[in-house]
């Protein structure tokens, strides 16, 4: 589930900024393009609700590395897009997910935009078998 979020924020960001914006999901260790954003899950909570149903609190950064010169104007401009555009975004099956708990914070030349996105999830359980019609053999075997 954790993927599908991580993919939707992706998609979300191209619509907002477009090509010229690189987004990375997996850590860069040279060759990072700026303007680019990186999306990391910083923490997820799960707690159990009733039968399979969980809730899950999800935290993700949104990191964002500029290369104007204005950094902290452009930071500004872009912290608040984000907290316009991202207020709701689209999995792949179409489900919206709404965005709670927004924040951003500039550390060390890097806006970190912080965003909840919770949600209910049921947990897969394995395929019932039918006890209905069973049979038990209870000869015994002499041999």
């Amino acid at each position: 589930m954790i993927n599908n979020i991580v993919d939707a924020i992706s998609v979300q960001l191209f619509e907002i900024f477009g090509a010229e914006y690189a987004i990375y999901t997996e850590n860069v260790e040279q060759d990072l393009q700026e303007p680019c954003f990186f999306i990391d899950a910083v923490d997820v909570r799960r707690e159990k609700i009733i039968g399979q149903r969980y809730y899950s609190n999800n935290t993700f950064d949104i990191c964002y590395f500029s290369n104007e010169e204005e950094r902290k104007k452009d930071f500004r401009h872009v912290a608040d897009t984000l907290m316009d555009e991202m207020e709701y975004i689209s999995l792949a099956n179409g489900d919206l997910l709404h965005a709670t708990n927004m924040r951003h914070e500039v550390v060390d030349d890097v806006l970190h935009f912080l965003v909840d996105y919770n949600l209910i999830a049921m947990k897969e359980m394995e395929p019932y078998i039918d006890m209905e019609n069973a049979t038990i053999d209870t000869s015994i075997n002499k041999e």
